[in-house]
């Protein structure tokens, strides 16, 4: 345990080493992520001077997206890319046989990408966001436990969705459109591009039956204090319920997936 955690950290540094060698990357990453701020702020005051915010305000609306691009680096991934990327290469089979898993190899990327990402993109629009337009702070110490643990839940659900899809790589001769993929269902049902407050009951109704929304939208909805009570503990459930059904899920492809290599004397 502890030589995977150093493994871990030291993964990390690493990452964050390669970036910041080029101080332009940091400029780069830091006026980037500023700019989009002042774009989605203009883009969503001018839908709201026009009264279509539904029942949520200009301000909660900000809210939602700046703390959730800091959720985001931290679970959005591109395990497809990387997988495809070590089958076509040949380097699958010496990942698979080196001493810490896979998966954790995978989540060792991820992590690493997103210290950067926060350092160069998510802090400083969340620094931003709060000086110059004034993000809601959590309704109470509470709320804002539940919403890290439904966070965490959430992130769990989106990793193992990641995960699932990604595993297709395996039987697809390309790899590069499973993320498109991927990211459009979490874009429709997820409310990555616009929160599902906005959404008609109809499509509302088909995301309410689908684990995606529980990834980022469900935690964002406790944290604004739209979901209270007993809705947050059946909402708990729900993203417990979820991530057993997708780990099992996980586990029965990613068993057919090593078949598949053992035959074909990967």
């Amino acid at each position: 345990m502890r030589n995977a955690f150093n493994l871990y950290c030291i993964t990390i540094a690493k990452g964050v080493r390669q970036f910041t060698t080029y101080r332009t990357n940091i400029f780069a990453g830091v006026t980037s992520a500023l700019f989009m701020l002042g774009v989605r702020y203009a883009l969503w005051m001018a839908l709201y001077e026009t009264g279509n915010g539904g029942d949520s305000t200009l301000i909660e609306t900000i809210t939602y997206f700046v703390v959730m691009d800091i959720l985001m680096v931290w679970t959005t991934s591109t395990f497809s890319e990387s997988i495809g990327k070590d089958i076509h290469s040949g380097d699958i089979s010496h990942a698979l046989t080196r001493p810490c898993s896979y998966h954790f190899q995978l989540l060792m990327g991820l992590h690493s990408k997103a210290v950067v990402s926060t350092i160069t993109s998510s802090l400083p629009i969340f620094i931003a966001a709060t000086v110059l337009i004034g993000i809601l702070p959590p309704v109470s110490a509470v709320t804002f436990g539940i919403f890290i643990l439904a966070a965490i839940m959430g992130g769990i659900i989106y990793i193992l969705i990641d995960l699932i899809i990604s595993y297709s790589v395996f039987w697809l001769m390309g790899f590069w459109y499973i993320r498109l993929y991927k990211g459009a269902l979490f874009m429709l049902f997820g409310g990555t591009v616009l929160p599902l407050w906005f959404y008609p009951d109809w499509l509302r109704a088909v995301s309410d039956v689908l684990p995606f929304q529980f990834s980022l939208f469900i935690p964002m909805e406790i944290y604004l204090g739209r979901i209270r009570g007993d809705g947050i503990v059946t909402l708990l459930v729900m993203q417990v319920f979820w991530i057993a059904l997708l780990f099992a899920l996980e586990r029965f492809v990613w068993s057919r997936v090593q078949y598949k290599i053992v035959v074909q004397g990967g």
